[in-house]
């Protein structure tokens, strides 16, 4: 659960601070410490030869940019 008093600070900050906190957050996360479960690794490879073979069900990179693009306008 985030902090009221942190929640409200960045609630008050504007898109462009929020988006380097993230960053920032994002940096000090040690990638090497997160742990993908035996379970995940099985949906990821099932969902990984989903895509293989009916490539119809995924985007490309540019119909994703444009989803998550038109959802900040």
């Amino acid at each position: 659960m985030v902090n009221p008093a942190l929640q409200s600070a960045i609630e008050a900050m504007s898109l462009d601070e929020r988006l380097e906190l993230v960053e920032y957050i994002e940096s000090t996360v040690d990638q090497s410490q997160i742990e993908v479960t035996e379970e995940q690794k099985t949906m990821i490879q099932s969902r990984a030869a989903e895509l293989q073979a009916d490539p119809s069900i995924g985007l490309t990179w540019d119909e994703l940019n444009a989803r998550i693009g038109s959802r900040w306008v």
